[in-house]
């Protein structure tokens, strides 16, 4: 997913002389590969994208950077995208992946699925790291990230980190959700999981590379399938 923006939060936007925004219109965004370098560069960790890596044994294939088509078709309400499967390849392993993604209609969560459907060694077990790099703005410059808030919560205990360009990262096994609270766009992002293993982390910017990132580890068998929604609502 290479743009998301957070229309749920219904910004009030004004535009024109007397206001903030004189000339520009557009809608803020939280994924922009046009502007935030995107999956082009992201192997550098500079772009903004949504997907996952797969790792082995030390050795990890970004997901974003695996070409593939894919088919839509639609359930009731829900807008389904298969992908067709991606073939992984691990010096000593093998591994066919199959991602769906899901919208449903008047919702404002997004579901990936992702499948090992096939792998050289029936036995074998991998790791998923399934991420979102994100920020907000309405061009290529970044906004100030200081009003963010990053946060995980399991069981009701939660852990806040208020961004300060600091690199900072937390991690949390078994995490309810991972979140950012972005108040000057009325927005509140986060992931959600169900998958073996899983454990919800959050990562803060710095200064010349200020996006946060949300995201969630996990394992991976034959057969399995490892499932996250990404959800958008309003702050407040």
């Amino acid at each position: 997913m290479v743009d998301l923006r957070p229309y749920v939060a219904k910004i009030d936007w004004p535009v024109g002389i007397g206001t903030k925004h004189v000339q520009n219109a557009s809608y803020p965004f939280l994924i922009q590969e046009k502007y935030r370098a995107g999956y082009f560069t992201h192997y550098a960790g500079e772009g903004t994208v949504r997907s996952a890596k797969m790792v082995h044994n030390g050795e990890q294939v970004d997901l974003c950077l695996c070409r593939t088509k894919a088919h839509f078709t639609q359930e009731g309400k829900c807008r389904i995208l298969t992908l067709d499967p991606v073939e992984i390849e691990f010096s000593d392993l093998t591994v066919k992946l199959q991602t769906v993604i899901t919208f449903e209609e008047g919702s404002s969560r997004i579901r990936f699925d992702r499948k090992i459907i096939e792998m050289s060694d029936p036995n074998a077990e991998v790791s998923i790291d399934e991420y979102m790099v994100a920020c907000y703005g309405t061009t290529e410059y970044p906004e100030d990230m200081t009003p963010l808030t990053l946060e995980l919560a399991k069981d009701g205990v939660k852990t806040k980190l208020a961004f300060a360009y600091k690199c900072r990262e937390q991690s949390m096994d078994g995490a309810d959700y991972t979140a950012c609270i972005l108040p000057p766009i009325d927005t509140r992002v986060s992931l959600t999981c169900q998958g073996r293993e899983k454990t919800g982390y959050f990562k803060e910017g710095y200064a010349f590379s200020p996006m946060f990132t949300l995201g969630y580890t996990g394992k991976l068998k034959n057969g399995e399938v490892f499932t996250t929604w990404l959800n958008l609502e309003k702050a407040d």
